[in-house]
């Protein structure tokens, strides 16, 4: 017989579908599977990324493995949205993700985390102050005191942003420094390193760090003397790094941030080119103005998956910028709008958090 240590090892590197059935083989096994400590091994060990979208007022997710997501065709999984959540009425937007557990905000402002692999959820504490409306959101994790952390910003009047944390494992919000962005866009924080990000309508990154639950600012990439007002902005996180894209009408900048914090590490990553020069999108009215957002990067970091709207449709495409070509990513169309998000496998529980 193995011994129990050398059991572990093995089971620490299996894909989680395969652990979830190994937890009826017997109840030793169905205890160490269900061991935070033994999830947190599993997540550091194997961590696949998946990508996860969803639709207003529709209670099911369509989930892809991200690698099959860069391929022409994949199969997707289909997870229903957690039951028992009061008044959600499915109406409910993703405010983002962290170590497998996926933050869900409804419209009646009701906060849960979830852990799609698993099926897993719990609710949150309800906000207590119900007069004023919530205008971003962000969920991250707390590397000093090791504990998950949800954060929403409340708008309450002339342009004053008042912030409320809440830690898990408590039962409350807790008021924390105000709010310092001028103007908040509708995407919720990007969480790097300990903290959550936002962009500010003058063009700085305003950044909360999550131990110190304090806000301080990031400068953005120097855009090579470009006013920036003639680009459209988005922050967006690829492995673990910030990431700025800068949009205009001919091209897309891809910048990444190599080291968080400081501003002279900004690189640019790539130039996604003007897609009117290539026969996929022959047809397309190019005078319409389109969002171009990047989703992520592919695992070996040659191709990005990007978001864009072509005469009001959002389509998903695959840019490989090793041989400048594009392609229809494995994504299937959906009839109405969505909104994805990428998370990793994993075992993490938030009911016992």
């Amino acid at each position: 017989m193995l011994p129990f240590d050398l059991i572990i090892e093995i089971l620490t590197r299996l894909p989680l579908t395969t652990l979830l059935r190994f937890r009826s083989v017997c109840k030793s096994w169905n205890s160490l599977i269900t061991d935070p400590s033994f999830a947190l091994n599993h997540l550091h060990a194997s961590s696949p990324r998946r990508l996860i979208f969803t639709r207003l007022a529709d209670p099911y997710f369509t989930d892809y493995s991200l690698s099959s997501a860069f391929t022409s065709t994949s199969a997707a999984t289909t997870r229903l949205f957690p039951s028992a959540v009061p008044g959600s009425h499915f109406h409910h937007s993703i405010v983002g993700s962290c170590n497998g557990l996926l933050c869900l905000l409804t419209v009646s402002r009701n906060l849960l985390l979830w852990n799609p692999s698993t099926g897993k959820f719990r609710n949150l504490p309800s906000l207590e102050d119900q007069r004023f409306s919530v205008v971003t959101s962000g969920f991250g994790y707390d590397h000093v005191t090791h504990s998950y952390k949800v954060v929403v910003v409340l708008y309450i009047k002339n342009h004053e942003f008042d912030s409320r944390v809440h830690t898990l494992g408590s039962d409350s919000w807790r008021r924390i420094q105000h709010f310092p962005l001028s103007s908040t866009a509708c995407c919720p924080g990007r969480f790097v390193s300990g903290m959550l990000n936002w962009l500010d309508k003058n063009r700085f990154i305003v950044s909360l760090d999550l131990a110190l639950e304090s806000y301080r600012r990031i400068s953005l990439p120097d855009f090579g003397g470009n006013n920036t007002d003639e680009f459209e902005l988005t922050l967006e996180v690829f492995k673990n790094s910030l990431c700025v894209l800068s949009c205009c009408s001919h091209f897309t900048d891809v910048w990444i941030m190599k080291d968080y914090g400081i501003a002279e590490s900004w690189t640019k990553l790539l130039c996604v080119p003007d897609l009117i020069y290539y026969p996929e999108f022959l047809g397309f009215d190019f005078n319409v103005p389109r969002a171009t957002r990047a989703i992520c990067i592919s695992d070996e970091d040659d191709e990005i998956l990007l978001e864009l709207w072509l005469d009001m449709e959002q389509k998903f495409v695959v840019y490989n910028f090793s041989d400048d070509s594009f392609r229809p990513a494995g994504i299937e169309k959906f009839d109405s709008r969505v909104s994805s998000e990428v998370y990793v496998e994993s075992l993490i529980s938030p009911c016992l958090l």
